[in-house]
């Protein structure tokens, strides 16, 4: 059974047999984002969660690692940016002890498990756990749940440069494996090829004068069908 669907049922740090402590209250000026967060875009966008912590208070604590006399958030950016926007001088967290490389895992499979990354994020991070940790790509399958094929075909995407996806994101398209498949070969000049347009074969002119009225109105009918089809003048 994948690490995803142990902890789909239980948290975070059980599911990743961390170690932990009970939820405390930690001051925010002792906690530090993580450098290496799995997620890249809507960090920012808090406006939701205000309004539920104002509302409900902080239903989840963060989970944090100690280092030194500080705390690095392993899951919970984003609860952590709202409450200090709110002004809050502390906030709840469970400490774990796991290593600084367990804890990317960690961060990875949180957010996998609440659907916070788009499949560029998740091949980002995949990328970095095999070619930076040396995981392979089964290793990987197995933290996150998915088929190794699934799992190679995600770390491609993450090929795609950042401002490209950033600039495909702010003009409302869809993140799906499909469409950043796509993007990706038109910016690595892949697909079809068009060839080059040949000198006098942009017109074509036929006789009909030879064809029978019955066989000249269906050339007709099917020719005025063709125009529509592919736009022709």
């Amino acid at each position: 059974m994948s690490k995803k669907n142990d902890f789909a049922g239980m948290d975070l740090l059980s599911a990743f047999g961390s170690k932990k402590e009970e939820a405390n209250q930690i001051p925010l000026d002792k906690i530090t984002a993580n450098p290496q967060q799995p997620r890249v875009f809507g960090l920012d966008t808090i406006g939701d969660l205000l309004q539920s912590i104002e509302r409900l208070g902080l239903i989840e604590p963060i989970v944090v690692r100690r280092e030194g006399d500080r705390y690095q958030i392993i899951a919970g950016e984003r609860r952590y940016r709202a409450v200090k926007k709110l002004g809050w001088q502390e906030i709840p967290a469970v400490v774990t002890d796991a290593d600084p490389d367990m804890c990317y895992e960690m961060a990875l499979a949180e957010n996998e498990k609440r659907k916070n990354l788009n499949p560029w994020e998740v091949g980002r991070a995949i990328k970095f756990l095999r070619e930076e940790k040396g995981k392979t790509a089964e290793q990987v399958s197995h933290i996150l749940g998915y088929s190794i094929r699934y799992v190679k075909q995600l770390s491609s995407i993450a090929r795609l440069a950042q401002e490209v996806m950033a600039n495909f994101l702010q003009t409302g398209g869809e993140p799906s494996v499909k469409n950043l498949e796509k993007l990706l070969k038109q910016q690595e000049g892949r697909g079809e090829t068009i060839a080059p347009p040949k000198k006098n074969q942009d017109r074509l002119s036929v006789s009909i004068k030879k064809l029978d009225p019955q066989s000249k109105k269906s050339f007709l009918e099917e020719w005025n069908a063709l125009k529509k089809k592919y736009a022709l003048d």
